[in-house]
C-alpha cells in the first residue's frame, strides 16, 4: 500500500476554510448524497491541480465533512504518476476530480475505477455559482427526468438533423441506422462501482454518423478548458467534411484551438493512433437543465466577457453542443468507433439556433418535412 506521506504535495489535512455560503454547501451536500450516493462511512479522495476552482473545492470539502465522510486530496504534478493514482484508488470508495486540465497521471482513471470499483464525480472547472439555490445543481430531479424522457421519445425517431445559427453554422448531421446506436440520458446518479459522471446533470447525447457529418460550425465561444474567458476575438469557423475538421479559420482564438488539436494529434500519434482522431466528430447532444446558465455568465455582456464552465453551459435547456475527439463515452450502445486523447465540447447558444429533425431518410436527404425542435432559439420539443 502506498505511503501517503511519500507522495509530493499530497494533503490530507483540511485547508483553511474559505468564506462560502452555507446555502451553497447545503446544495452541494444534497448533490453528493443524491448523485454520488456518498455515505458517512465512505472515504473520498479529491483530485486537484493548479487550475482547480478553489471556491468550488472548498464548498465540496465542507459538504463532505457535513456528511461525515473522511477525505483526502492529491495535487497533480509532473511527479505524480498513474501508478500513484491507482494505488490511492484502492484506499477510497468515492473520487471527486476537481482538476481543471488533463494530466498523464489520471488520464486513464475512467478505466481504472472499473477495476477498483470507485465511484467518480468529475467537476472540471465548475465555478461556485453552480451551487446557488436557484442554480443547475438544485434542478428538480423529477422534472429533469420527465423532460429527458420526453426528449428521448422524440429524438430516438431521428435519422438526421439540419443545424443552423445566426452566427453562420450550417451543418448536416446524419445518425447511423436505427438500432446501431442509442441516445443516453444523463440524469446523474452514480451509485454503482466503476461508474462516473459529472455535475451539473441534464443532457441527452449520442454519437452521430462520424463519417457523414458535413458543413460549417461557427463558434462564438470556446470550451472553458481551452480558454478561461471563452469569448473569441473573431468567430471561429470550423469546416467539417465527412466528419472531420478540415479547416479552422478565425483570429487568435482560432490559433489557440488549432494548437490544442495539433497537440492532441501528436499525443495520439505517440500511441500509434490515427492522428486525425481529435478532429473527428464524436458527439451530438442537447441540454435539458432549465437552471443552467448560458455560455456567458452575464447575458448583458458581450461574448468576450468571462464565461461559464462548459460542464454547466452544455446542460442548458434549449442549447445543443457538438464534440470532437474521443467518442468512447463509457455507455454501451452510444459509443463511436474511435477513442482519442482529447474531447472538446462546443456549445451552440440558443441565440438564433435552429435544429430541424427528420425521421425519414428520403426527407433528410431532400430536407423536406422536418420538425424544428429548436426554432430561432425557441424550444419546440414538446
Amino acid at each position: 500500500m502506498i505511503n501517503l506521506e511519500q507522495l509530493p504535495k499530497l494533503k490530507i489535512e483540511q485547508q483553511k476554510e474559505a468564506e462560502i455560503s452555507q446555502e451553497y454547501v447545503r446544495i452541494a451536500e444534497q448533490a453528493l448524497r443524491g448523485y454520488l450516493a456518498l455515505k458517512p462511512e465512505e472515504k473520498t479522495l479529491i483530485i486537484k491541480d493548479n487550475k482547480t476552482n478553489k471556491e468550488t473545492a472548498a464548498i465540496l470539502e465542507k459538504a463532505i465533512d457535513s456528511i461525515g465522510s473522511k477525505r483526502g486530496e492529491i495535487f497533480l504534478s509532473k511527479k505524480i504518476t498513474r501508478k500513484d493514482i491507482q494505488q490511492l484508488l484502492k484506499q477510497y470508495e468515492t473520487i471527486i476530480s476537481a482538476a481543471g486540465e488533463s494530466h498523464d497521471a489520471d488520464a486513464e482513471i475512467y478505466d481504472d475505477i472499473k477495476e477498483t470499483g470507485n465511484r467518480l464525480l468529475a467537476l472540471f472547472d465548475l465555478d461556485k455559482e453552480a451551487f446557488r439555490p436557484d442554480g443547475p445543481i438544485a434542478e428538480n430531479t423529477d422534472e429533469l427526468t420527465e423532460r429527458l424522457n420526453k426528449m428521448e421519445m422524440l429524438l430516438k425517431e431521428a435519422v438526421g438533423f439540419k443545424i443552423t445559427s445566426g452566427y453562420g453554422t450550417n451543418l448536416d448531421v446524419p445518425l447511423r441506422a436505427f438500432g446501431e446506436r442509442r441516445w443516453v440520458k444523463e440524469t446523474g446518479v452514480i451509485d454503482k462501482p466503476g461508474e462516473w459522471g459529472n455535475l451539473p446533470v441534464g443532457e441527452i447525447y449520442t454519437t452521430p454518423d462520424e463519417f457523414k457529418v458535413n458543413g460549417v460550425l461557427v463558434l462564438p465561444v470556446l470550451e472553458s478548458t481551452i480558454k478561461q474567458h471563452q469569448g473569441v476575438d473573431e468567430f471561429i469557423r470550423l469546416t467539417v467534411n465527412d466528419g472531420l475538421i478540415i479547416a479552422i479559420d478565425g483570429g487568435k482564438s482560432a490559433d489557440i484551438l488549432r494548437k490544442r488539436l495539433t497537440k492532441a494529434s501528436k499525443e495520439d500519434m505517440k500511441e500509434n493512433k490515427d492522428p486525425w482522431r481529435p478532429y473527428r466528430i464524436a458527439e451530438i447532444a442537447f441540454g435539458a437543465n432549465s437552471k443552467a446558465r448560458s455560455t456567458v455568465s452575464d447575458p448583458s455582456q458581450p461574448y468576450n466577457y468571462p464565461g461559464v464552465s462548459i460542464v454547466e453551459a452544455e446542460k442548458r435547456f434549449g442549447t445543443m453542443h457538438i464534440a470532437f475527439g474521443d467518442a468512447k463515452h463509457g455507455e454501451e450502445g452510444t459509443e463511436g468507433f474511435f477513442g482519442a486523447s482529447s474531447h472538446y465540447d462546443f456549445v451552440i447558444p440558443r441565440n438564433g439556433l435552429t435544429v430541424e429533425m427528420f425521421i425519414r431518410e428520403h426527407d433528410y436527404k431532400n430536407k423536406n418535412n422536418g420538425k424544428k425542435i429548436i426554432n430561432d432559439g425557441g424550444i419546440n420539443y414538446f
